[in-house]
């Protein structure tokens, strides 16, 4: 990526190489300003901006175009969330299995949004939680297949996993849970902005992703949501007034309107939508988040892709060559995601010196771990470089001589 992009990361400055964006991403000068164009319209009342049809044209719909156009959705199936997991609460309220399903398949290294928010909806509907165990930090297809029967209601996991980095293979997988007549319900907030998720090949139901890492929108509190256009004609939700159709095409002559009733019926919308708060949306939020999608969509993320996929060769080929581990590595290039996690063979105290000392020297990377397994992650993004990454090379094995 050439140098006028990096320019519009003023953050980068505080560090020697920030390889970080796995914990949480940086955010671009197109985020602010779109921010605080919209911020300025409002204080000023530029506009009718106490009008939630100009409010949604001016912000609301522009960032459902951004997001449809990243993971190759239609609008329709897109809406805006308070990052993951307020996404995937939505969509679970608004589900509930059917009599015949009694299990929800997901895996042991995942996040815990998954495991809390699984263990409570199982709780609440009765349902069994079949827990995958990981290989080496991988799971192959074989042994997720294993857990699905015609009995599963969802498979639900992070196609990226957190610590990890290892990519589950979601294709196969909604396959599986498709002939199973499961639901595939997905956390892509360490996929989407990282690498080019397309949710129509994969065959995804739903997917959940916060703003905060790979989209560029940290502490803002956005995200997005996808549902399938086959899940939402099921969905049922509690519905606020936004949740409808407006009845006249618009909201704005219906307000004043004398002949309304508000306990008439008025008719749910049948698009992502209907998942939507119900009242005024944070249309803030969706100004963040728009400066910094149409930043990833103008880039590319085919090319975005192909850069953060490099630095990850460069990465991994020295780490190897070193005869150090990486945690949950696969050769196949097609499962692979910019995180890389290095197990030093160190204990934990040893490898958190290590952390240390690369922070001392502004080399901004995170020491993960779980299940008792713990390692350096390092997660380039598309304002990274090659000199980066070689400088973290260099302290990382300096680092890692001393302390062994």
């Amino acid at each position: 990526m050439n140098e006028a992009l990096r320019e519009l990361f003023p953050s980068l400055n505080k560090f020697t190489a920030y390889l970080n964006t796995a914990s949480i991403g940086l955010m671009p000068l197109s985020s602010v300003r779109s921010l605080s164009n919209i911020v300025s319209d409002i204080l000023e009342f530029n506009g009718p901006v106490n009008s939630v049809d100009y409010m949604d044209d001016l912000v609301l719909n522009p960032v459902l175009n951004e997001i449809s156009k990243l993971i190759h959705a239609s609008k329709d199936e897109v809406t805006i969330s308070i990052q993951t997991t307020d996404a995937l609460k939505r969509v679970l309220y608004a589900i509930k299995p059917k009599r015949d399903k009694d299990n929800i398949v997901s895996v042991d290294m995942e996040f815990p949004t998954i495991s809390c928010l699984l263990k409570s909806y199982s709780r609440s509907h009765e349902l069994k939680l079949r827990i995958v165990k990981n290989i080496d930090g991988r799971y192959p297809i074989e042994a997720l297949e294993q857990k699905i029967d015609d009995r599963t209601f969802a498979v639900v996991v992070s196609s990226v996993q957190w610590v990890t980095g290892y990519m589950i293979d979601i294709k196969e997988l909604s396959k599986i849970a498709h002939e199973h007549g499961a639901l595939i319900i997905v956390d892509a907030v360490q996929h989407v902005g990282a690498v080019d998720l397309d949710v129509r090949k994969n065959e995804v139901d739903v997917l959940a992703a916060g703003g905060e890492k790979w989209l560029l929108n940290p502490s803002v509190g956005s995200g997005i949501l996808y549902v399938s256009r086959e899940l939402l004609e099921k969905l049922e939700p509690y519905l606020g007034l936004l949740n409808m159709r407006p009845p006249p095409g618009t909201w704005t002559p219906w307000w004043a309107d004398p002949k309304k009733d508000p306990w008439g019926d008025l008719e749910p919308r049948k698009d992502a939508r209907i998942l939507d708060f119900g009242g005024g949306m944070p249309y803030l939020l969706a100004a963040a988040l728009l400066g910094s999608l149409r930043l990833l969509n103008n880039v590319g993320m085919k090319n975005i892709t192909r850069h953060n996929l490099r630095l990850k060769r460069i990465l991994v080929d020295a780490i190897l060559e070193e005869g150090l581990k990486i945690i949950g590595y696969s050769d196949d290039e097609k499962l692979w995601s910019p995180i890389t996690t290095i197990q030093t063979g160190l204990s934990f105290e040893k490898e958190k010196v290590i952390w240390e000392k690369l922070s001392e020297k502004r080399i901004s990377v995170s020491h993960r771990g779980l299940l008792g397994i713990h390692g350096i992650r390092v997660s380039p993004h598309l304002y990274n470089t090659r000199e980066e990454i070689e400088v973290f090379l260099e302290e990382f094995l300096r680092a890692l001589g001393r302390v062994t």
